[in-house]
């Protein structure tokens, strides 16, 4: 027979159905070994092994498919309580088949019961596994793999073809490879491990440990202890119930509405933490850090990139290098560091302790009951210090090759120079200590407390 309009002779193929059933008792577990071909397996409320399969072979002539096709033989063996499903190919079939214009493949459709265990290795197919009421190790590589609807501890490994996992009572535990992986709805814990593809989790009930690299990782609403480490992708966790740690190399992180604490190491990559009920840690270079609503406490340290926080309940602890410095909003003591970056403080309630080095320094202290010490340093950058109308402080002002000014009135004590200035506004008390190297100082009047 010919191919219409060219001239090819068409391939033969040859097909052969396997059918067999053997009992399995419980506590008995099945295990199968394939490759070439696709796995199906689901569950049935029997104590027995079904297995439906079909062989298939293509060749240049009938003869050939034939040949192959007949060769091809399925093993289905009891051995100790268990059941072993073996696919075996022989040498000819093995060795030589390819690259003549052959083909062949093995395709299983498997109903085990629900109660039993699974080891299942494949390669170079699909393997398909849903209903599985106990625990299960799935090797497979070049081809995808899918579980769905189980119970039981879940181990699954795959290289070259995606791996998913759609509700599970247990742990699950996925290893990857060039491929992407997804888990979703699992009442245990979950690990992953991957590498050269994104990994999704979702819904994960008692905690997420996700191991990757060169792919993307997204976390969503899981319990217990998030810890995710990935290089070369982004990081983002949105609703985790516990504590979070996160780092992650050449990539960005993004960690909204964490339940607990959050520990962040980053670089060249932006950092964005929003919402996080507890305390805030984190250790970044060559990146942006933006931190907002953060309940707890916060110690963000960067360098060559910029530091942004708002709206922190307790004190922050800002280090940067080669970095600017932005606070808006805090109920705690502040204390910011940096080099050759501006430093800005807005709407600061506690102690502000500030020490930069070629860059200005801004800060404006909140209205409160009472003062609160601000001590500023720098050096070739201006001081300007907004503090409460009204409010008492103890000045002790300096610099070089700058002048001081001050909207307050003050009560000067000693000597007066234009870079030097020491006395106290209104009745004094907390200590307002200002120091510059070639740069101005200006102390502001802002709103009565």
């Amino acid at each position: 027979m010919l191919l219409a309009g060219a001239g090819l002779q068409a391939r033969n193929e040859e097909t052969r159905n396997f059918e067999k059933t053997l009992p399995l008792a419980k506590g008995g577990s099945l295990r199968v070994e394939h490759s070439m071909g696709n796995v199906f397996v689901r569950t049935h409320p029997r104590a027995e092994v079904a297995v439906r399969a079909i062989i298939r072979c293509s060749a240049d002539t009938e003869e050939e498919a034939k040949r192959c096709a007949g060769a091809i033989q399925i093993e289905m063996l009891e051995t100790a309580g268990s059941v072993l499903v073996r696919t075996q190919y022989p040498s000819e079939v093995r060795g030589s088949w390819f690259g003549r214009g052959r083909s062949h493949s093995v395709s299983y459709d498997i109903a085990m019961p629900d109660a039993a265990p699974l080891d299942l290795r494949n390669r170079f197919g699909e393997v398909n596994v849903s209903g599985l009421g106990a625990g299960s190790t799935i090797r497979n590589a070049n081809g995808r793999v899918s579980f769905s609807g189980g119970k039981g501890a879940q181990r699954i490994e795959n290289s070259f073809g995606a791996i998913e996992v759609l509700r599970n009572e247990g742990d699950v535990v996925v290893e990857g490879a060039n491929g992407e992986v997804t888990v979703e709805s699992v009442t245990g814990i979950v690990e992953v491990r991957n590498r050269f593809g994104r990994v999704t989790v979702a819904r994960a009930a008692k905690g997420v440990t996700v191991r990757n690299n060169n792919g993307a990782v997204e976390v969503t609403n899981a319990g217990g202890t998030t810890n995710v480490t990935n290089s070369f992708g982004a990081v983002n966790v949105v609703d985790a119930k516990g504590t979070l740690f996160v780092e992650n190399q050449n990539g960005s992180v993004d960690a909204r509405g964490v339940a607990g604490a959050a520990d962040v190491r980053a670089s060249f990559g932006k950092v964005m933490a929003t919402s996080i009920a507890g305390n805030l840690s984190v250790r970044a270079q060559n990146g942006t850090v933006v931190a907002e609503n953060i309940d707890g406490g916060a110690i963000i340290e960067n360098s060559f990139g910029a530091i942004e926080l708002r709206a922190v309940r307790g004190a922050a602890q800002l280090k940067g290098a080669n970095s600017s410095v932005r606070v808006i909003g805090a109920g705690g003591e502040i204390s910011a560091a940096s080099s050759f970056g501006g430093i800005t403080i807005e709407d600061a309630a506690g102690p502000i302790t500030v020490e930069n080095q070629n860059g200005a320094v801004i800060v404006q202290s909140k209205p409160a009951k009472g003062c609160q010490p601000v001590v500023l340093r720098t050096s070739f950058g201006p001081i300007r210090v907004t503090v409460p109308d009204g409010a008492g402080y103890a000045v002790a002002a300096r610099t070089s090759f700058g002048k001081i000014n001050s909207e307050p009135e003050i009560a000067v004590s000693g000597a007066v120079t234009p870079e030097t200035i020491n006395g106290r506004i209104g009745a004094g008390g907390c200590e307002l200590r200002l120091t510059n190297a070639n740069g101005a100082i200006d102390i502001l009047k802002g709103m009565k407390r």
